[in-house]
């Protein structure tokens, strides 16, 4: 470790990056890699063109002004999946800088050498369930690292690393900033020189959000940003599951409408903006008492955290200053706040909370006096040794889960399935049981792709006049994605005949196109037969 402090810094950094290529390109290989959820794959081909025909910016989730970018590249060349090979070279560029940052301290090759660990398990784990949120993040936590040394290379790279993160994804990029803040004051203090550059970098992110929001004027985006925007808010929110808001539904909307949106497959012609509307006041006045109930839900998170806290602690009494002792308490309880404020209003993914767990492990570093006896040395190595037996053990499963997902779930059973559709067909798909996330990240464009309805393209300008109403379920080009046993009577296909026959006087029955031992195909047909519904009211 001295010898590498002591390396050229230029030779330093480019060996850091290749270094970083070669570790994620083995990663990507031998894990496998693979999208955490089909929202980057659908983003993707919205970029690439496969879902609408040509490149198209209107990416959602991540920033249209990145999605341009996106669509220039696509347009010079198909050859390459430019969606997932920009976010790869972020994230190889991006552990350089954290890395750099680790290795061009004065701390003992000890505490280098310990955190390095920790930093490239936490990146294994993050590779393996590969995200725009947590690339987001990374980039933030890369370019803030950067913004904190001295020189105008470094504020350049640093601005442009925090102002990318924050088009992918905002939100995102918010949380890391907000985690970095203090530390951040912390170092620079009172010298006003070093927050100028910062009013011009925030100035920056708000024109981002600005110009996406302009890219969406047309009276079809605003509607569905609006209806995506509350839809995303409602879905992820465990307050939105309780009963208050079940007794509260809007006139014409049934218990079992509202189900079926939380499950991702909505009627937009009943769960239309309005009714949405309605039941998101409900959601946003819950009290605070009952909010309060969904910190509970943190305790999967219990064993991370209380040693992320006996780490504070350790970090604390290893500081010769008396002033240390106050920041670092006032930090902690900053940081304990504002996981609390997240989880009051949606569920801590844990993506979200990957986002949380490195930066704040690296503001530990930066916070460390050059200087830590031997024992402290040893106490923090038990910590961080906990903390990476902890998400090695997530990688492995999630590598052993991906691996039986990936080789018998969708290539022995979902793909071949889709396979078999017509070339124009559509396809609605169930809840969460079609594993498009399992495609190879750097060959999507090669899927055999289908128009995709409702979900979180529900009301999506792409499908015009297509998913209006589950009545549209039943067109002769529509195929419906289930899991084998949708003839139960509690299967969802089933609930979604109930719901047609309820709000639109139409018996329907199940055709089944294709079946294997995982899934079917199936479509829905309307008949006259009231008699095809019995049956299937058992749940009800």
């Amino acid at each position: 470790m001295k010898r590498l402090e002591n390396w050229n810094k230029y030779g330093l950094a480019v060996f850091l990056v290749l270094l970083n290529a070669a570790f994620f390109a083995f990663i990507a290989w031998f894990m496998p890699i693979r999208y955490e959820q089909n929202d980057d794959i659908m983003m993707c081909m919205i970029a690439n063109g496969l879902y609408t025909g040509t490149p198209d910016a209107h990416l959602v989730y991540i920033n249209a002004l990145y999605g341009q970018l996106l669509v220039w590249l696509y347009t010079c060349t198909h050859a390459i999946e430019w969606y997932t090979v920009i976010f790869a070279g972020l994230h190889i560029l991006s552990m350089s800088v954290i890395d750099y940052t680790v290795l061009r301290s004065n701390h003992s090759g000890y505490l280098k050498a310990l955190w390095l660990a920790f930093l490239y398990v936490m990146w294994i784990r993050i590779i393996i369930s590969f995200q725009f949120t947590t690339t987001a993040g990374l980039v933030c936590l890369a370019g803030i690292l950067l913004l904190m040394r001295q020189g105008w290379r470094n504020l350049l790279l640093g601005s442009g690393l925090v102002l990318v993160a924050s088009l992918i994804r905002f939100h995102s990029a918010a949380l890391v900033s907000l985690l970095m803040a203090p530390v951040v004051v912390y170092h620079w203090g009172r010298d006003w020189r070093r927050y100028v550059p910062m009013i011009v970098l925030f100035m920056l992110v708000i024109g981002g959000r600005v110009g996406n929001r302009m890219y969406y004027q047309s009276d079809e985006w605003k509607y569905y940003r609006e209806y995506n925007t509350i839809r995303a808010n409602m879905t992820d929110n465990p307050n939105a599951r309780t009963r208050r808001v079940f007794n509260n539904l809007p006139e014409g909307v049934t218990e079992a409408d509202y189900r079926l949106f939380l499950n991702f497959f909505p009627d937009p012609n009943i769960m239309d903006l309005e009714a949405l509307k309605q039941i998101n006041t409900h959601v946003n006045a819950m009290p605070l008492s009952q909010k309060l109930m969904n910190i509970e839900r943190l305790s999967k998170y219990g064993l991370v955290l209380l040693t992320m806290l006996i780490l504070m602690i350790m970090v604390d009494l290893s500081q010769p200053e008396k002033k240390m002792h106050l920041f670092i308490a006032g930090y902690a309880m900053f940081v304990i706040g504002l996981l609390i404020l997240v989880s009051l209003d949606q569920f801590v993914k844990n993506r979200v909370f990957l986002c949380f767990v490195v930066p704040i492990v690296m503001a530990f570093f930066t916070l460390l006096p050059e200087k830590v006896s031997m024992k402290r040395v040893t106490g923090m190595a038990a910590l961080i040794m906990v903390l990476i037996g902890v998400y090695i053990y997530q990688a492995g499963t999630a590598r052993d889960n991906d691996y039986y997902h990936r080789t018998v779930v969708w290539n022995a059973f979902q793909d071949p399935l889709i396979k078999t559709l017509p070339a124009e067909s559509r396809l609605a798909t169930i809840g969460t049981t079609f594993s498009l996330e399992f495609i190879n990240p750097f060959h999507i464009k090669d899927f055999n792709t289908r128009k995709f309805t409702l979900g979180w393209f529900t009301h999506i300008p792409f499908n015009k006049e297509v998913g209006e109403s589950y009545m549209d379920l039943t067109r002769d080009d529509m195929y419906i994605f289930v899991p084998f046993n949708y003839d139960d009577v509690d299967s969802m296909i089933n609930r979604v005949r109930q719901q047609i026959a309820f709000h639109y006087g139409v018996p329907t029955y199940v055709a089944l196109y294709r079946r294997n031992g995982g899934y079917a195909i199936v479509q829905l047909r309307t008949t006259e037969n009231w008699a095809e519904m019995e049956g299937i009211w058992e749940n009800q």
